[in-house]
């Protein structure tokens, strides 16, 4: 096996390939020009099928105590990926497709944030308006000053 790769096959029932590090001639030859964000080139996160949670846990639950260990390293998981699945298989929550991602906001949470958002900016937009204000008020009374001055010079003159 090349040194400078560590490909392993995928266990049965896992959708990725795990890859520690890109093959020299993968690496060498680019397919396709790829957009390159933050994640590029790092592992993608295993995702597992219920038939596959399910086998494993009851191979793990069976497996005498000395070799429990052994059928982790083989499958590359952890401890608590069996547990969290068997309290699944146990609530009968392993069947139920998952909803990913943040549970929807209802009508008056979404209006809350809207309402948060357009405080935000007019508030932002009161300062900036301050800010000019001040300045103006600023240039006004150095302009008073410069004015005031003048009228001292010119009524000095015409004495």
């Amino acid at each position: 096996m090349d040194p400078m790769t560590s490909t392993m096959a995928a266990p049965a029932g896992t959708d990725e390939a795990w890859t520690a590090t890109p093959t020299p001639s993968a690496a060498s030859t680019p397919a396709a020009p790829s957009v390159g964000g933050p994640r590029e080139g790092r592992a993608k996160r295993r995702t597992f099928t219920s038939e596959y949670k399910r086998r494993i846990v009851a191979e793990y639950d069976a497996a005498p105590s000395g070799t429990k260990g052994a059928v982790l390293r083989r499958e590359r998981l952890y401890d608590s990926h069996v547990q969290e699945w068997r309290a699944a298989v146990a609530a009968g929550a392993l069947d139920e497709p998952s909803k990913g991602g943040r549970p929807r906001k209802t009508a008056e949470q979404a209006r809350i944030v809207e309402l948060e958002r357009q405080v935000t900016r007019l508030e932002a937009e009161a300062v900036r308006k301050d800010e000019v204000i001040a300045d103006r008020d600023a240039a006004l009374e150095v302009l008073g000053k410069g004015v005031a001055f003048l009228e001292a010079i010119a009524s000095r003159n015409t004495q």
